[in-house]
């Protein structure tokens, strides 16, 4: 799949312009060190998104292992997937990873979503290149501060289309205003709870998709989606997330 370097050119330019603008006006410091005169500097960068350093994942989740199991205790104990073939993630959900998401969704600083987009990217690049990617629908705004909030998934999709290329289909949406960080492990798996649903009339024209999202918990929220997708027609669904917790 061919880069779109002029889309990409663009966004790099942008992120440059608002570090360089901000460090002229303001007092911006790191978000997780405090040193720098940007919201993420390079080090913490590489803190936030790099790679457990281990040779063995778990072949459903993603989950890092520590000998060559395949499979992890989570999938084998308390199995979620079965219509989701696998999923991946950057990395596992720490404390850096917390206050990166923190200052992305709730204290909107909005330019983080660059830097994870790109990160993500390498990840769908080296597993699933060309095949189409389904964003996670976002639950529905409650109250006016919730309609001020924007859609992190969204964002990286926008730049994953337009910066690379990627093929986004927007299949699925969201049916009830539930947060799930609110809710038990059992009410995360009830499966006669439907969080989301297949759009009307929506054709999917592609034996295989890659589901989108940022943090994976308990990964009921990729399977449930997966389900929609394959009783759509698609034979091979994946996901790619951030983290995961």
């Amino acid at each position: 799949m061919t880069i779109n370097i002029f889309f990409m050119l663009i966004i790099h330019f942008i992120e440059k312009f608002y570090y360089l603008l901000t460090s002229l006006l303001s007092e911006k410091k790191c978000i997780i060190c405090g040193k720098s005169h940007s919201d993420l500097c390079f080090v913490c960068q590489n803190k936030i998104f790099e790679r457990v350093k281990i040779n063995f994942f778990c072949r459903r989740c993603g989950r890092p292992l520590t000998d060559d199991f395949k499979i992890c205790i989570n999938c084998l104990n308390r199995p979620i997937f079965f219509e989701l073939k696998a999923a991946r993630s950057l990395t596992v959900y720490g404390k850096n990873q917390q206050t990166f998401i923190y200052h992305w969704k709730f204290n909107k600083k909005r330019m983080l979503g660059i830097t994870a987009a790109f990160k993500l990217y390498d990840v769908y690049k080296k597993l699933y290149k060309s095949i189409p990617v389904v964003p996670v629908p976002p639950r529905k705004k409650t109250n006016k501060i919730e309609e001020m909030n924007y859609d992190c998934v969204k964002d990286i999709a926008f730049i994953f289309r337009f910066c690379f290329n990627v093929k986004i289909i927007e299949p699925l949406i969201r049916i009830d205003s539930e947060e799930q960080k609110y809710k038990s492990f059992a009410n995360r798996i009830d499966k006669s709870k439907k969080r989301y649903a297949l759009k009307k009339n929506h054709q999917i024209n592609s034996r295989s998709v890659v589901i989108l999202d940022d943090i994976m918990t308990t990964g009921a929220t990729l399977e449930e989606c997966a389900l929609l997708l394959t009783s759509a027609g698609v034979e091979n669904v994946y996901a790619i997330t951030l983290f995961c917790d």
